[in-house]
C-alpha cells in the first residue's frame, strides 16, 4: 500500500478514478508483502503490484464496472494463476477493492508518511459500508495483518525500512544480504543516479549506505542523502576515504555531517565484509529506534 501511496494521492488530486485492491488472505500467500497493493485506473492502467500480477485481469475486470463501494471478493485460483502465486490450483484468496475516493483522506497522508495504519472496514455481507483509520498511526510497528470480525476487517499495515546501498563488489553484497536479513527492502545501486533518485523518497525509517573508492560517486550520493529526510546515512571506507568524501562535501558547502556514520558501523572489531554489515545495519536499527532529538 505503501508503493502506491503517492500514485494514488496524485490520481485522487487530479478527479482520476482509481479502484485499490488487497490481499486480506495473506496467511495463504507468505511469499508476497502484506502490505502489497494495486491500484487500477480507467482503461486498464495498473499502479504498483499485487499477487505478482497473477490477478490483474480479474481486478481489472472487477474495476470496470466502476464500483461505487468496496466489496470483499472472493477468487478461486485457476491452473495458470495458483503457480505464478505458489499455492494449489482451486485456492480462494479474499480481496478487498475499493474506489480510492471512498476510503478515508487521513489513510494516504499517513501511508506517504510511512506510519503504521490499520483500516477498519464495516460490512454487510460482502459490501463495504464505512471505512475507518483505528488509531493515530504512532503504535509500535508490528508484523503487517488482517483479521476479521463480526461484520468488520481490519486491516494493518507496516512499512518495510528500505535500505538503499551504493556500491558493489563483496562488501555491498554482504550489506545488501545484511538488510534482506533483518527485513529491509534493500535497493543496490552500483552507480549514483538511481542511488539519487530513490534518496528523494527516503523516509526517516530507511537508510542509505555507500561503498567505494569513487569519490565523486559517493559524495554525491551523501549529498543527496544529506538533503533529505532518511534516517541512516553510512559511509563504509577507511579513514582515507572518509576524509576525501568530508572534503568533497565541505567543498560545496556541506559543513554540517553529523547526519553521517563515517565510517559506518558499530565498534565491534569488524574486519571481514560480512562483519562490518553485521555492525552496519546494528547501526541503522538502533539510529531508528533512538534517533537524535
Amino acid at each position: 500500500m505503501y508503493g502506491i501511496a503517492v500514485s494514488v494521492t496524485a490520481c485522487l488530486r487530479g478527479r482520476t478514478r482509481v479502484d485499490v485492491a488487497w490481499n486480506l488472505d495473506t496467511a495463504v500467500t507468505p511469499r508476497f508483502d502484506p502490505a502489497d497493493a494495486v491500484g487500477i485506473t480507467p482503461g486498464g492502467g495498473k499502479l504498483g503490484t499485487l499477487l505478482g500480477g497473477a490477478l490483474d485481469s480479474r481486478l481489472i475486470e472487477l474495476a470496470s464496472a466502476k464500483p461505487t463501494s468496496g466489496r470483499v471478493v472472493e477468487i478461486e485460483l485457476d491452473a495458470i494463476e495458483s503457480p505464478a502465486v505458489g499455492v494449489e490450483a482451486g485456492t480462494v484468496v479474499r480481496i478487498l477493492m475499493a474506489p480510492a475516493d471512498t476510503l478515508p483522506e487521513e489513510l494516504w497522508d499517513q501511508l506517504l508518511e510511512r506510519q503504521r495504519v490499520t483500516l477498519v472496514a464495516e460490512l454487510d455481507g460482502d459490501m463495504v459500508t464505512a471505512t475507518t483509520i483505528s488509531g493515530d498511526g504512532t503504535a509500535e510497528s508490528a508484523d503487517s495483518s488482517v483479521v476479521f470480525e463480526t461484520g468488520s476487517v481490519l486491516t494493518t499495515w507496516c512499512p518495510r525500512p528500505t535500505l538503499v546501498v551504493m556500491g558493489s563488489g563483496p562488501m555491498a553484497a554482504a550489506v545488501a544480504a545484511a538488510g534482506d536479513f533483518v527485513g529491509c527492502n534493500v535497493q543496490q545501486c552500483t552507480g549514483p543516479d538511481a542511488a539519487i533518485g530513490l534518496a528523494g523518497a527516503l523516509s526517516p525509517l530507511d537508510g542509505i549506505v555507500v561503498i567505494g573508492h569513487d569519490i565523486e560517486a559517493t559524495g554525491r550520493v551523501l549529498l543527496a542523502a544529506v538533503n533529505s529526510r532518511v534516517g541512516y546515512i553510512g559511509s563504509v571506507g577507511p579513514q582515507s576515504i572518509q576524509a576525501a568524501r568530508l572534503d568533497w562535501l565541505a567543498y560545496r558547502g556541506v559543513t554540517d555531517t553529523n547526519r553521517i556514520s563515517a565510517p559506518a558501523g558499530i565498534d565491534i572489531g569488524a574486519r571481514t565484509p560480512n562483519e562490518v554489515a553485521v555492525s552496519v545495519l546494528a547501526e541503522m536499527i538502533a539510529v531508528r529506534q533512538h534517533p537524535a532529538s
